[in-house]
């Protein structure tokens, strides 16, 4: 069996029916929305290129330190010195990014985009797997954090890569 990408994902579309001020009563309601048939919606998907081994790897626990959008195609947008594992893919075909705390400060939005493409704005305790089918370079996957300051506001992320 060849190494494989293996992506699932899933999503809701939740509708607020929220009702204040009833009879002196606040009532909280969601639901998922009939309009995207009241259900959850995704599954699992293969990326049909195989990942090469010596061509993944991962920040644990690393500090953005990039204010503006900078490519991770090496360690310049954290205060890391370099990856916690692995190696970083000429293509990338899937990257993750979880936002796993804010060390110092007030909790900030850690930015992911692809090129200008906002991809997602991370608050503390969110990620998102971004699958990349025709590959990506690195250096157009950009992970950064506006609000960062060096020992004053500080978001805590894991970022990993797979490729060729």
């Amino acid at each position: 069996m060849a190494n494989q990408i293996r992506i699932k994902t899933s999503v809701e579309v939740v509708n607020d029916n929220s009702v204040s001020g009833e009879n002196g009563q606040d009532y909280t309601h969601e639901a998922l929305d009939g309009n995207v048939g009241s259900r959850t919606w995704g599954g699992s998907y293969n990326i049909a290129t195989t990942y090469t081994s010596d061509k993944v790897g991962h920040w644990q626990g690393v500090v953005v330190s990039a204010t503006a959008a900078d490519g991770i195609d090496d360690s310049g947008w954290t205060e890391a010195a370099a990856l916690t594992a692995g190696a970083v893919p000429s293509i990338a075909h899937v990257v993750a990014v979880e936002y796993a705390s804010q060390s110092i400060g007030a909790d900030s939005t850690v930015t992911v985009q692809i090129g200008s493409e906002i991809h997602a704005l991370l608050t503390p305790g969110e990620g998102v797997v971004i699958p990349l089918s025709a590959g990506e370079a690195p250096a157009n996957i950009e992970v950064f954090d506006a609000n960062y300051s060096n020992g004053v506001r500080e978001a805590v992320v894991n970022v990993m890569m797979a490729g060729v």
